[in-house]
């Protein structure tokens, strides 16, 4: 799977360059959509929604709607504290849509 994802990634870097990058340097990712491809391997790890990132100010690593995807500024911009008054709010959770596969 992880050399498929590779694949793909690569090809969508050589297809539109200016705008991906699959290299997981930062100084190389700048103003890039990052395609990920490295997480798909038995041995890597994904942080769960809600979880409290090890990063100064502790950002919390939640869900997101395709509609607040134009207000993200970073990936640290949500704190505990707008957490706890999104849910206090009765926010529901964002759900990613269902995903299928086409059979090869």
């Amino acid at each position: 799977m992880k050399t498929f994802a590779a694949g793909v990634a690569h090809e969508m870097v050589e297809a539109v360059p200016a705008s991906y990058v699959a290299t997981m340097t930062r100084a190389k990712r700048n103003g890039k959509i990052f395609i990920d491809f490295f997480r798909n391997d038995y041995t890597a790890t994904a942080i769960a929604d809600y979880a409290v990132r090890a990063r100064l100010g502790a950002p919390v690593a939640r869900p997101f709607s395709w509609t607040e995807l134009n207000d993200l500024e970073s990936g640290s911009q949500f704190t505990m504290k707008e957490v706890a008054a999104r849910l206090k709010r009765k926010m529901t959770p964002a759900v990613p849509a269902p995903q299928r596969l086409p059979r090869l």
